[in-house]
């Protein structure tokens, strides 16, 4: 089996991402991905390991805590989905993708495992996250892996990563997103996420909503476990809660030192410390927070024997490569890419776009998957100068006729423009705006990760270095 052909038996599988909702019986997700690691030998036990959910953030979160522990000197898996250009970025050991020839290597042997299970009809069929799961845990143990940063893939509770025993169980930003999966409310998603949580263990958490917060303090108090809790310095958004003993004070503060295009400097207040000048390359206060988490997080492992020191913090921090999120890919006029997917992450994209770079006007290319909470998505819009409507190549994307009415709707003062493909909507941004403006292309990682092909094609170096091959 080659490279090609094992990606073509993981994409036969059922694949939500690609193609949306399938049938499926909820409460076997955790004893078959558990079947098929005790098949394979149980690879997730031969390592420690944090498992990180959340709503937004928990790629960034994950990155960051990887790459100070790999500063630390310690051999690192990394986990994270979805992959932007090829399947290999999704497993990473020491920052390196896996390879073509590993993955051609080990898939055969997953392959064989899910279909002597299958022949048994104990349970329904594997889908293709389960299997890439299984692959990633098998891939960390063969290659001698001291820690694995996982991010889950969808909710927590249920998810496929919910098989590992994490020393530190963490829970980035709580938002709506797969409410059709997930629940209608941010008590029901935040006590999915909140399945991650193990009894006995400790749960970091940045979740602001005291409705989230709630709903994580009471999973937390069932499993008799520690919630630890990150914030902004100054007011507690649910400081009523704490008043009244629901949920516990912040641990751990972070307040803004200095904000460039290049970089934030920081200071966060720990329980014990205080650590001052820290600085990361990635813009918005959203990632002051995700970083603070992952603050939080590097010292509870501290705690449990995974050892890190400051200055492998700093350089950790200052190094971390995540792309997509609020990337520059141009300049006159600026061009940025963002992964942003939701009506609060698009909300919070533009207040790190208004804190962070100056335009005479904001041009945003956008393209959507049509389950997203597009009408929230279009009122979070409604004060651009002018948007490109258009559609990845995704079988989930929300068509530019629907995009259109929607904009028509909760937008109408935006002009409104629209490309049929994302290149198309890029070429047009460019020839549209003049050095003093501003192009966004945002949406959803599939419509950045089209975009900074584009970009790398055009001729953007930090693009071209970030693409290690396009397999869709």
């Amino acid at each position: 089996m080659n490279y090609q052909e094992a990606l073509a038996y993981l994409y036969s599988l059922s694949d939500f991402e690609r193609g949306g909702p399938f049938s499926h019986a909820p409460q076997e997700n955790l004893p078959r991905e558990a079947r098929l690691l005790a098949a394979l030998g149980n690879p997730q036990q031969r390592y420690s390991c944090t498992l990180i959910a959340g709503t937004k953030g928990k790629g960034s979160t994950a990155a960051s805590i990887e790459r100070v522990l790999r500063e630390a000197g310690l051999r690192t898996g990394l986990y994270t989905q979805p992959d932007l250009h090829t399947f290999r970025e999704r497993m990473r050991v020491n920052g390196r993708l896996i390879s073509e020839a590993d993955v051609a290597g080990m898939v055969p042997e997953l392959r064989a495992a899910v279909e002597q299970i299958e022949r048994l009809h104990e349970f329904g069929s594997y889908i293709t996250y389960e299997v890439a799961t299984a692959l990633a845990l098998l891939y960390f143990a063969r290659q001698q892996v001291e820690h694995a940063v996982l991010e889950v893939g969808l909710g927590g509770r249920l998810d496929a990563t919910n098989v590992t025993q994490p020393l530190v169980s963490v829970i980035a930003s709580i938002s709506y997103d797969h409410m059709q999966i997930l629940g209608n409310t941010l008590t029901e998603i935040a006590t999915e996420k909140a399945g991650i949580i193990k009894t006995g263990g400790i749960v970091a958490t940045s979740a602001q909503s005291p409705e989230a917060l709630l709903a994580i303090a009471a999973v937390s108090q069932a499993r008799q476990a520690k919630l630890v809790r990150v914030g902004a310095l100054g007011d507690d958004p649910a400081q009523a809660e704490v008043d009244a003993g629901l949920v516990p004070p912040l641990s751990y503060r972070y307040t803004l030192e200095e904000r460039a295009v290049e970089f934030q400097r920081f200071t966060v207040f720990a329980p014990e410390q205080v650590y001052s000048g820290l600085e990361i390359p990635l813009a918005g206060q959203h990632q002051l927070e995700n970083a603070t988490l992952a603050l939080a997080t590097l010292e509870t492992l501290r705690e449990k024997g995974v050892a890190w020191n400051e200055d492998a913090l700093r350089r950790g921090l200052r190094s971390i490569v995540w792309p997509a999120r609020i990337e520059v890919v141009a300049r006159n006029p600026t061009i940025i890419v963002d992964g942003a997917h939701n009506t609060d992450s698009m909300q919070k994209l533009l207040l790190a776009l208004q804190s962070s770079f100056h335009w005479h006007r904001l041009f945003v290319v956008l393209g959507v998957a049509r389950d997203k909470d597009l009408p929230g998505i279009a009122q979070a819009l409604s004060a651009i100068d002018a948007v490109i409507l258009t559609r990845m190549a995704n079988p989930r994307a929300a068509s530019i006729e629907q995009l259109q009415a929607l904009f028509a709707q909760y937008a109408p003062r935006v002009q409104v423009y629209t490309a049929e493909t994302s290149d198309a909507a890029m070429n047009l941004a460019a020839d549209l705006a003049e050095s003093a403006d501003l192009v966004c292309a945002t949406g959803s990682l599939y419509l950045a990760a089209e975009v900074l092909r584009w970009a790398a094609a055009c001729g953007d170096h930090v693009a071209m270095e970030g693409i290690e091959g396009v397999d869709h």
